[in-house]
């Protein structure tokens, strides 16, 4: 009786110490919401050949599911540990992201760039959700998490900037959020999102946009931003979204570029890259007792250049870790085992 009693408790010990990891496993599994890759995902077949997604990059097609169940089909091109998310503008194709996204990869970073719901190749969903593209940018930044990014900078143009900035303070690991063109309130309240998250904030907008006064869209959100290190860019150019990035007319092709113009959107695109280094440097070296104080804007009141902490702000939004509960039980089931060990190493000497 006393060696069966004996055996029961030696198998519990090794189901403490064994069947949590692999519960674990399992799980991470079974959270898993990119649904196929490759060859097996719808691409952008349906535009014309100019609009396409280059096909050299159909291996690195990748689909996935939003929280509400939405599919959506995109790109993840690099690789490594600081992912970021590429939100289009609405109007725009994937492939608008593309030439800075390349840069970016060249920089060492992982980019993910796709198409908003209701926008093919990607999935529709119901009306009562076609606003939600916020829970599209939280899938993307869960895709970049499932394939190694412990960082995540939120990047988006337009109505995808506006959405990435609604979605900022839910995106576990949020390092920086980076805006350009993006109204206030168009898929959600950024507004109110901005005011949340204390992490390093990029704003740019043109003064001459061809969509509309997009600077009264994009600088509330630069005033209403609580980050200490934010900055903001007011560009000339009659451009909108991610063609402030390059110096190649697109809406300016019908009135025509300076040269001074170009040049200012080329010098965009190398401060948006200073601050994409600056963010993960910074937050690679950062310590819990280290203090910024931001530069004071020439030209802005002390109401726009400082802005105090306030309660509920998130300076970093850190992932939650199922191992917490997973460790204690482990170490339990070693120190049973070690006991029944002992017991029946003395009751063998006894005998």
């Amino acid at each position: 009786m006393k060696k069966t009693s004996i055996c029961i408790l030696m198998v519990l010990c090794v189901g403490i110490l064994f069947l949590p990891p692999l519960a674990h496993a399992e799980a991470e599994n079974e959270t898993s919401i990119i649904v196929a890759t490759g060859k097996d995902v719808p691409t952008d077949d349906h535009l014309p050949e100019g609009y396409r997604f280059p096909e050299k990059y159909r291996d690195k097609a990748v689909q996935f599911r939003t929280e509400d169940g939405v599919l959506l089909s995109g790109y993840v091109l690099g690789e490594g540990n600081q992912g970021i998310t590429l939100g289009h503008a609405n109007g725009w194709m994937v492939s608008s992201w593309l030439p800075f996204g390349e840069r970016l990869v060249d920089e060492g970073y992982m980019v993910m760039i796709w198409d908003f719901r209701n926008i093919l190749p990607s999935g529709s969903s119901p009306q009562s959700e076609s606003q939600r593209w916020d829970l599209d940018v939280l899938a993307a930044a869960q895709v970049l998490r499932e394939l190694g990014a412990t960082e995540i900078l939120g990047m988006g143009a337009s109505d995808g900037g506006n959405a990435t900035a609604v979605a900022a303070p839910h995106i576990p690991d949020l390092v920086g959020l980076a805006l350009l063109s993006s109204p206030k309130n168009s898929r959600g309240n950024a507004l109110e999102a901005v005011a949340k998250i204390d992490v390093p904030a990029f704003f740019a907008v043109s003064s001459d946009d061809p969509v509309g006064n997009f600077y009264d869209e994009v600088k509330p959100l630069y005033d209403a931003s609580v980050s200490e290190q934010k900055e903001f860019h007011l560009l000339t150019s009659y451009e909108h979204g991610t063609d402030l990035l390059s110096d190649v007319d697109r809406y300016s092709a019908k009135v025509g570029s300076t040269e001074e113009q170009k040049q200012e959107r080329r010098q965009l695109a190398d401060d948006l890259m200073r601050f994409v280094n600056e963010t993960f440097d910074k937050n690679a070296g950062e310590t819990e007792t280290q203090t910024s104080t931001p530069k004071p804007d020439e030209g802005k009141t002390d109401a726009q250049t400082s802005t105090p902490k306030t309660e509920g702000i998130i300076n970093r939004t850190e992932n939650t870790n199922d191992s917490t509960m997973m460790y204690p039980l482990m170490i339990i089931g070693l120190g049973v085992l070690f006991l029944l060990i002992v017991f029946v190493g003395i009751k063998y000497k006894k005998k």
